[in-house]
């Protein structure tokens, strides 16, 4: 019996380890002070779950477990905030919220350290951003966000969120700046999302407007066979550059510019045709023939609808109507534009054979708040602690030695002509830009991006110019991945790279999308040069 019950407890104990993992991806949490063991892995809420898919389970069953000591705080809180998530991604928000408050309760002794108010303190505020503007709280909602976007106006991540938040607190057609414009600063990629939020969120003026820092990047040859199953670089370049051209096409149709969007469409139906893949004569032909129909698809129903507007622009509503027959209608704010000013162009006795719009605009609606949900996994920052910086510190040995008469902060903070440093490379390209790398073992992306920026800062101002601009980014992660049966069953980092291209500039050369060097600095460098004081024995 005795046998018997040992047996019956190991399984028990190994369940109860597992759902700290199946939790916040994090193992149990040992007697550490703050229980913050280990990289967060891509299960539980960071992923899918390697225990059956029930994270609120596993995180309350965590929560209630002797594992967790109650001087463990940070990890309390890592686990409410990851039960809070699941609940946000299951639309229960008061779930949601009751979750937050007490990850904010049980961490309050935290609340003034700068590590965490810029880590789990902006996580909690887009969390609770992400939560109001699911309960049509915009009122609420888009202060949360801008808070959480000040705090940390150089993360990407941060800002990435927040932008979400914005762009759902916009009613349809708004003619307002997009949110997502000052993200281009950080990184180039998203003028093209910004245009493509624009298009969805119905403000076709705002697509043209960013029409010239969104240029189609349209591959120079031919795509390989599987290139749309694996989205390599020739195939995402491919389908960005379709998707922003027809946007592109569909707001010249819909603010009067009819030869405008005809010609657009020409060239996206040209570009199409030579660069997508041929047929695969090897490995997965009927999945790669799918994927190029598919793009045929997509392409000839985003054609339907710019044809259906251009007719309505130039007076042709019959023609219009042809253009619609049998054609499937995108549930996007286009589709809906298009309704109304197809039923307003028709004469009365036939305006009822144009489709009701409220559907259309409840379904693009819709799309719109998937956004939110879909937001929620970036909104979880990992925590920050006076550790997380050391990478910084240990990459830059020579630091002190470098700084000759020169002071710790206040944009001083240079390096005296070291180009190389461990875990930094700077590289002058011919073109005179340069390109900035950092490599680090950091437990956070969001550190290692504001550490490369914070470097590429130092060298724009060693070069002697005030400002710069990123002209291209790369971020990876390297990863250590278990799989079972040749399925992926845990994935966690085990370190991060940031690659930034930039141009050094004069302030007045650099425009809307240059960044203060000195402001970078200034706002990065208390951050990752004052030297933590090392605790003293008790």
């Amino acid at each position: 019996m005795i046998a018997l019950g040992a047996l019956a407890a190991a399984p028990v104990a190994a369940q109860t380890k597992q759902d700290f993992v199946a939790c916040d991806g994090r193992v149990h949490p040992g007697k550490q002070d703050d229980g913050m063991r280990g990289p967060a892995g891509t299960s539980g809420t960071f992923g899918l779950s390697l225990f059956g898919g029930d994270v609120v389970g596993a995180c309350t069953r965590a929560l209630g477990s002797p594992r967790l000591l109650p001087t463990q705080a940070l990890r309390r809180a890592h686990l409410l905030r990851a039960r809070a998530a699941a609940h946000l991604r299951a639309g229960e928000i008061a779930k949601a919220n009751e979750d937050l408050d007490a990850a904010e309760a049980a961490t309050s002794g935290l609340a003034t350290d700068p590590f965490f108010r810029r880590s789990m303190g902006v996580s909690f505020m887009l969390l609770r951003a992400i939560a109001k503007a699911h309960s049509g709280d915009l009122a609420a909602a888009v202060p949360l966000a801008r808070t959480a976007m000040n705090e940390r106006p150089y993360a990407l991540q941060v800002q990435e969120v927040g932008a979400a938040v914005l762009q759902a607190a916009r009613p349809t057609g708004a003619g307002s700046a997009s949110p997502w414009t000052a993200l281009s600063r950080l990184a180039p990629s998203f003028a093209a999302t910004a245009l493509i939020e624009e298009a969805q969120a119905g403000n076709f003026a705002g697509v043209l407007a960013l029409r010239s820092g969104a240029e189609p990047e349209w591959p120079t040859e031919r795509v390989a066979p599987l290139a749309l199953a694996t989205r390599d670089e020739g195939a995402t370049k491919l389908l960005a550059a379709t998707m922003t051209s027809l946007h592109v096409a569909y707001a010249r149709a819909t603010t009067g510019d009819p030869a405008g969007a005809k010609r657009d469409l020409a060239e996206v139906r040209s570009r199409v045709a030579a660069l997508r893949p041929e047929a695969a004569t090897g490995a997965l032909p009927l999945l790669t023939a799918d994927l190029a129909t598919g793009l045929d698809k997509y392409v000839d129903a985003r054609a339907r609808q710019i044809e259906a507007r251009v007719a309505v622009a130039e007076g042709r509503p019959s023609d219009a109507i042809a253009a619609l027959i049998a054609a499937p209608m995108p549930k996007d704010a286009a589709t809906v534009d298009l309704l109304k000013a197809l039923k307003l162009a028709m004469p009365a006795k036939e305006a009822n054979l144009v489709p009701d719009v409220g559907a259309f605009a409840a379904a693009s609606d819709l799309e719109r708040r998937k956004a939110l949900t879909a937001a929620v996994s970036a909104a979880l920052i990992a925590p920050e602690t006076p550790r997380a910086v050391v990478d910084y510190e240990r990459s830059r040995p020579n630091v002190l030695g470098a700084l000759i008469g020169g002071a710790l902060s206040m944009g001083t903070s240079l390096l005296g002509g070291i180009d190389r440093l461990d875990g930094f490379r700077s590289t002058a390209n011919p073109d005179g830009t340069i390109r900035v790398e950092f490599i680090g073992n950091s437990p956070s992306m969001t550190l290692i991006q504001e550490m490369t920026l914070l470097r590429a800062a130092e060298v724009a101002h060693a070069a002697g110019k005030p400002a710069f601009v990123v002209i291209g980014r790369k971020d990876y992660s390297r990863r250590m991945t278990m799989t079972q049966y040749g399925r992926e069953i845990s994935s966690v980092p085990t370190g991060y790279k940031s690659e930034l291209t930039i141009r050094p500039m004069d302030a007045d050369a650099a425009g809307d999308r240059g960044l203060n060097a000195m402001a970078i600095i200034d706002a990065l460098g208390p951050l990752y040069y004052e030297k933590k004081p090392t605790p003293t024995p008790s």
